[in-house]
């Protein structure tokens, strides 16, 4: 029988047969260039540290840290000078497209996914059980010995239901950062509701009573985005969530989530996506 072979440091894959991506890394330290995608995402801290704003709040992160990232939600790690964490990643995506709802496999985990705490803090046993399977998964694929595959959705739906198990009986909340005060908490808060409409940072600052270099300067301390940067992601968020559900006009699109013209809206949707929305429509079509 084949040997079973050992997992390495680091590995990307992404071409898996699986419908999904796994990734370890070690002494991660990069920041990623996109803030959301229309897929699933697990984020597995095995050890060391990392700062990451995940959806509405900048949190620090500790090793046992298990995220569940719904599609569109806005995230993104930064990792301040000395901080390094060792990590695992799966994407549930093959080539940069989600793995379809259809998906018996998928079907299965899916309640899984959902079940679980966005954002919790493992218990220390829980952490070296959720490491192992990790790890399992990692040398099944690495591997490929028959039926791998059935292996690895195996260990994927242990560690899902081990997470789910923790959420209830002694899950631990994972706490913003210092720098995520009440005011900027607000801000988000508000910005989270209102972004399609005229919200410039003078307008905001002016409703909170702050000084615009003072939301400026702590907005970017507190999420690690720039104002503008934060609204647009939001927006682009939404026109992504629309351009995947129905075939209205880009214009028309572009206009709801609070672009003053299409020109603006392609430029910003390029940068945050590396596509054009047509483009992006076609391939979210083709996926489903």
């Amino acid at each position: 029988m084949q040997n079973m072979r050992a997992e390495p440091d680091d590995y990307r894959l992404t071409s898996t047969g699986c419908g999904f991506s796994l990734i370890k890394k070690s002494h991660a330290i990069t920041n990623p260039t996109r803030h959301f995608h229309p897929w699933w995402e697990i984020l597995y801290i095995e050890s060391g540290e990392r700062t990451f704003f995940y959806a509405n709040r900048t949190l620090h992160i500790t090793a046992g840290t298990f995220i569940c990232i719904a599609p569109g939600i806005l995230h993104r790690a930064v990792n301040p000078e000395g901080e390094v964490c060792n990590l695992y990643n799966v994407y549930f995506a093959d080539d940069n497209l989600p793995l379809s709802g259809e998906s018996p496999r998928f079907k299965f985990i899916a309640p899984l996914l959902k079940n679980c705490d966005p954002c919790i803090a493992l218990l220390p046993d829980v952490q070296s059980e959720i490491t192992a399977l990790f790890s399992k998964m990692g040398r099944e694929i690495l591997s490929a010995q028959d039926g791998w595959k059935n292996m690895v959705w195996a260990y994927l739906s242990e560690i899902l239901v081990t997470v789910s198990r923790q959420k209830a009986s002694a899950g631990v909340a994972v706490q913003p950062t210092a720098e995520m005060n009440g005011h900027i908490a607000a801000v988000i808060d508000y910005l989270n509701v209102n972004y399609s409409g005229s919200v410039s940072l003078a307008y905001v600052a002016d409703m909170f009573g702050l000084s615009r270099s003072h939301l400026s300067r702590s907005f970017k301390e507190a999420t690690h985005f720039g104002f503008v940067e934060y609204v647009n992601s939001l927006r682009i968020t939404k026109a992504c969530r629309l351009l995947s559900d129905g075939s209205r006009s880009v214009l028309d699109i572009a206009m709801e989530c609070g672009f003053g013209s299409l020109t603006q809206f392609g430029r910003c949707f390029r940068a945050l996506t590396g596509t054009n929305p047509l483009e992006y429509r076609k391939r979210r079509t083709k996926a489903l």
